[in-house]
């Protein structure tokens, strides 16, 4: 295999895949993205619950978007959970980051 190949191949394999698609939030998405980042932070026990909760999250917000009555009340719940996870989370030290 050629050199090249194989390092980019070692780099790919190495690199974290991050799961979240954008939802089309400014606010969802850095809250998402930040969740999934910090949630390797967690007690192993809890890290696979977060992404499932990050995952479920993002399908259900990019689903609710696309309604013009629900963007700005997805913005606020966004903007503010972001908030609370960087007071109160177990991770609130990396959130806050």
């Amino acid at each position: 295999m050629n050199r090249h190949l194989l390092i980019f191949v070692v780099l790919l394999v190495a690199t974290p895949a991050r799961a979240v698609d954008p939802t089309g939030i400014p606010q969802c998405d850095d809250l998402l993205r930040k969740y999934e980042t910090c949630s390797e932070k967690l007690a192993p026990e809890r890290v696979h619950g977060a992404h499932v909760e990050i995952l479920e999250g993002s399908t259900s917000i990019r689903g609710a978007a696309q309604d013009p009555k629900l963007r700005a009340e997805l913005e606020r719940y966004c903007t503010e959970r972001f908030e609370q996870m960087k007071r109160e989370s177990d991770i609130k030290e990396c959130m806050s980051k």
